[in-house]
């Protein structure tokens, strides 16, 4: 009998390559204070620029499966000191390594650091919405100025992966105004956020040509 197809639906993980905080954790003494870990992730993306934990406390929960608890550590992020900060997810994730006492110089000589994230703090209005501001303009018998009445201004809301960038933000008015915002800012800036690893996702891998099978299947009725 033929084997059934296999079908693969998530996201494959690429800096799978490690073990678990806890697993590292408990097995040094003082639950690795004084220790430096770093993850598989920050190396892969951003290979020149240091990324680590110094452990300072640490407290699992000692469930069986060595997944939960908290951790204080100093943060090095891509070269900048971002302080003690508590970590509590994301601690199981396999992708963890322990950097020997003999290799730690390399991360912490390494002088090179991610520079300020400027954005711009306007962005200019909808070509819609500044027809119907002109129109609200004359109306109102109000001069309008395209510079100032054109333009609105920008807050950044970050999503979730990329709150550790909040500290870094500077907002600054364009020097180039434009008609659209994609004009005003560089690409690389928000691509720098990914490193050298964009996103990938794997959606199905299924053996053999796609099929559909209802949900429901319909029964005649008897004649």
């Amino acid at each position: 009998m033929a084997a059934p197809a296999l079908r693969f639906v998530g996201n494959y993980d690429v800096a799978a390559e490690g073990k678990c905080l806890w697993e590292i954790l408990c097995q040094l003494r003082n639950l690795g204070a004084g220790r430096i870990v770093t993850k598989t992730e920050w190396q892969l993306r951003w290979p020149n620029q240091s990324s680590y934990l110094k452990i300072v406390h640490a407290r699992p929960e000692m469930d069986p499966w060595l997944h939960k608890g908290k951790v204080w550590a100093e943060w090095t992020f891509r070269g900048r000191n971002m302080g003690v900060y508590e970590f509590s997810n994301d601690l199981n994730r396999a992708d963890w390594k322990l950097v020997h006492k003999h290799e730690e110089h390399k991360l912490l000589d390494n002088k090179s650091t991610v520079s300020d994230i400027v954005l711009p703090s306007t962005f200019p209005l909808p070509p819609l919405q500044r027809y119907l501001s002109q129109r609200a303009a004359k109306k109102s018998g109000v001069k309008y100025d395209g510079k100032r009445d054109g333009r609105a201004s920008l807050d950044v809301c970050l999503d979730p992966q990329f709150n550790v960038y909040k500290d870094l933000i500077k907002q600054k008015e364009p020097t180039n105004h434009s008609d659209s915002i994609y004009k005003e800012v560089d690409p690389q800036v928000y691509l720098d956020w990914y490193g050298q690893v964009l996103p990938t996702k794997v959606e199905t891998w299924s053996l053999g040509p796609a099929s559909y099978e209802p949900r429901w299947k319909v029964e005649k009725p008897a004649e």
